[in-house]
């Protein structure tokens, strides 16, 4: 309990604990059944080990309640407080009796999902002590945190004063149904020497107003099938289930308190009828038991295997700490459609998985898968064994005839002493498995004379805990099937290896042929090869073409090379005939001159005859240019203007003055200067200096051509190199005008074409 103002001894205020969260911690429990499995633990627990428990449907005044009550050993005002609160969670296992609680959270979910509000009353022998958690209470003044007043009384029922005794009566008295101590005085009188009472009203209603339980059976209490959850949707009746079917313990209260404990320790009594508790793993026909031992568990699990005189309850009981956790789990071949797995229930403890807090499932591990894989296998070989052919391991010699149905009776048979301080359990004869029992039955019914008394030890039985080796029933079905499956691997794995083999076989034969045909394709290779090497006539034909074409190319290659060499002996000819016309021209320039000279003294003195086989006489202007300049212009031009004229005198051309004389005259002096034939032949100075410089220029013409024609020939001979020898990779410019060059070229050329 946590209340508002409260701080610590650290002087830091306490967390506050809403009072919404009793609602909300409530919804845990989705089924209404494991909300009242909750309080049944808290009676069954060893810390208050009660012999007896009475759960039933009480109106007090015109409220209808739920009461569960027990003669277990009490609690105290400070166990009741941490009872009420939070977290709190001190038990402990004594002499092998393990606590099934160990959250602290038990009560205060369970009882605030069956109601609003409820009471605890509770007697230790020493004190009496009531309780109220409500719901209505902390709406009603506003609260901001829980608060769980509590009023002890000593066993004269005398309020025992504490801080909150008074303030804690005044609100019971004010916002519960009961309205006076009076009234809190008659619970405690209901229970006995030592117990606890608890009453939950306000119980939780559906939408159209009617309560989640059905009440109209005076001996069960039950949910209908109709009812549904407002809040999830969902009908009230668990809906974890794989199956179609429900069992009934699934809406029927006494059907779940019968099965609710593995080795039941405890009488409970619903609205005034005892549940017939049994233990499940002694009501079984054909009961066989497995191991379960993973790695990851230090020793082995027993499993215990039979078939169920109901026919639609089957499946695996899974416990914890000797309380149903899951029941009727469907694994392995019952969870496929047929039936394979038909009838038959597991009983395993699970003390090794760890339970959801509303302890109606387990956490979803590693473990927890591998276990119900495991539970699955079990049970096919346990059903194989039972039910399956020994000579045929087809799927429908498993599956079993719909004669087959299970034993109407179990095994053993066990009942359970009504003396509530005895409550031992007795292994009752076979000849009284098809007799009716009593309603009560007691030690001394027993027929078993050495079981008659309720002082003798219970008979030995199969512990839960007790380690096996191994299965106790011999799995020759299951080894059957795997010899067969064996084989059947043996087989499929010989035909596979035949197949591979043949496939290999294949694989080498068509390897060998890819080697012949690579060894002929490589062959005719070569021999393609080798017939490229060897040329066709067609090749032939061609080369010969080409040889003579290249032969055609020689020749006019030599007759071109030849013709070269003339016309460079012709141009060196015509060189040296041009330098010696020349040197004609200078010295008819030095005789011109020459006379000139002599003409000029002439005029200086008395005219002379002089003897000699020729007289030159001239007048002459100054020369306007010499011979060296005439030479040298590429155009020489005629000097019209000078009528100076060279003056020869012969005397026997005198004298005959014949007509060659005078045409030498006319081609000395061929301008168009005309003389007296008779008398002297008048020549112009720059004439005689034209005629020498003419006969140069038509030289030099006429070497410019002969060049010209040169050069084209040696370009064609240039160009006839390349289409002979592409190698040579020849040009205009590569050939040396020279003629030994040229020679040293043709014969390179020669010399490449050859090789």
């Amino acid at each position: 309990m946590m209340q508002s103002g409260l701080s610590t001894e650290h002087g830091i205020r306490q967390s506050k604990t809403s009072p919404g969260f009793l609602h909300s911690n409530s919804t845990s429990h989705t089924w209404p059944f494991s909300a009242i499995a909750e309080l049944i633990d808290n009676a069954y627990d060893p810390d208050v080990a009660a012999r007896q428990l009475f759960i039933d449907m009480e109106k007090i005044g015109e409220t209808q309640c739920l009461t569960f009550t027990d003669n277990g050993a009490g609690m105290t005002p400070d166990k009741l407080h941490k009872m009420l609160s939070f977290g709190f969670c001190e038990k402990v296992e004594i002499n092998g009796h393990k606590p099934v609680g160990h959250y602290g959270n038990g009560f205060k979910s369970g009882s605030m999902r069956l109601g609003k509000d409820a009471m605890v009353f509770t007697k230790n022998g020493k004190f009496m002590i009531v309780g109220f958690l409500s719901q209505t209470y902390l709406k009603s003044i506003q609260a901001e945190t829980v608060i769980v007043p509590i009023v002890p009384f000593d066993t004269a029922e005398i309020m025992v004063k504490t801080i909150d005794s008074d303030p804690s009566l005044e609100a019971i008295t004010k916002y519960s149904i009961f309205k006076s101590k009076q009234e809190l005085m008659e619970q405690f009188e209901k229970i006995p020497r030592k117990g606890t009472r608890i009453i939950i009203y306000n119980i939780r209603r559906t939408s159209d107003g009617r309560p989640e339980f059905d009440f109209s059976d005076d001996k069960d209490i039950r949910i209908p099938d109709d009812v549904i959850d407002e809040q999830a949707g969902k009908k009230f009746r668990r809906q974890d289930r794989r199956q179609d079917y429900s069992p009934e313990c699934d809406y029927s209260l006494r059907a779940y308190c019968s099965i609710l404990y593995l080795n039941p320790k405890m009488q409970i009594m619903l609205r005034g009828q005892k549940v017939k508790t049994f233990k499940i793993a002694k009501s079984l026909n054909n009961t066989e038991k497995d191991v379960y031992k993973p790695q990851w568990l230090p020793r082995p699990v027993k499993i215990t295997f039979g078939f169920s005189p109901q026919k639609h309850h089957y499946g695996i009981m899974m416990y914890h700490r000797n309380r149903l956790i899951k029941g009727y789990e469907r694994v392995g071949p019952q969870l496929k459609a047929g039936r394979q797995g038909l009838g038959v229930i597991g009983v395993i403890q699970c003390d090794f998985l760890q339970p959801t807090h509303n302890k109606q499932d387990f956490d979803y591990t590693k473990e927890y898968r591998s276990t119900i894989a495991a539970l699955g296998q079990k049970l096919t070989d346990y059903w194989l064994q039972k039910k399956g052919n020994t000579r045929s391991s087809s799927p429908a010699a498993a599956m079993g005839s719909e004669d087959d149905e299970p034993a109407p009776s179990p095994d053993q048979l066990w009942v359970q002493c009504d003396n509530t301080e005895c409550l031992k359990w007795r292994k009752l004869p076979e000849q009284w498995n098809n007799k009716k029992l009593p309603d009560k039955w007691y030690c001394h019914m027993n027929p078993d004379p050495n079981f008659r008394s309720c002082s003798v030890p219970e008979e030995a039985e199969d512990d839960p805990d007790e380690e096996i080796a191994g299965p106790s029933y011999d799995k020759s079905v299951k080894r059957q099937l795997e010899r067969e499956r064996r084989e059947e691997k043996w087989k499929k794995e010989q035909k596979q290896q035949m197949e591979i083999a043949e496939k290999e076989r294949l694989l080498k034969q068509k390897d060998r042929q890819l080697q012949r045909l690579g060894a002929q394709i490589q062959q005719s290779i070569q021999q393609n090869q080798a017939a490229d090497k060897k040329p066709s006539q067609q090749d032939l034909v061609r080369a010969e073409i080409e040889m003579n074409r290249r032969k055609q190319m020689e020749t006019q290659f030599h007759k071109m090379a030849v013709e070269l060499k003339k016309q460079e002996n012709q141009l060196q000819k015509q060189r040296e005939d041009l330098l010696q016309a020349q040197q004609v021209a200078h010295h008819w320039q030095q005789r011109a001159e020459a006379a000139v000279s002599h003409a000029t003294a002439s005029q200086r003195t008395p005219r002379q005859h002089q003897a000699g086989p020729s007289r030159v006489v001239s007048q002459k202007r100054p020369a306007s240019n010499s011979f060296s300049n005439a030479s040298a212009s590429k155009a020489p031009r005629m000097d019209d203007s000078d009528d100076d004229c060279i003056l020869v005198e012969d005397d026997d051309l005198a004298k005959t003055e014949t007509a060659s004389s005078v045409r030498v005259k006319t081609e000395i002096c061929h301008i168009g200067v005309q003389t007296d034939p008779a008398d002297v032949v008048r020549v112009s100075a720059s004439t005689v200096r034209e005629v020498a410089t003419l006969s140069t220029v038509e030289q030099r013409q006429k070497l410019m051509e002969q060049t010209k024609q040169l050069k084209t020939l040696r370009r064609n001979v240039g160009r006839l190199i390349g289409v002979l020898v592409p190698e040579l990779s020849l040009e205009d410019n590569d050939i040396d005008m020279e003629s030994e060059s040229v020679d040293e070229l043709l014969k390179q050329v020669l010399d490449a074409n050859k090789n």
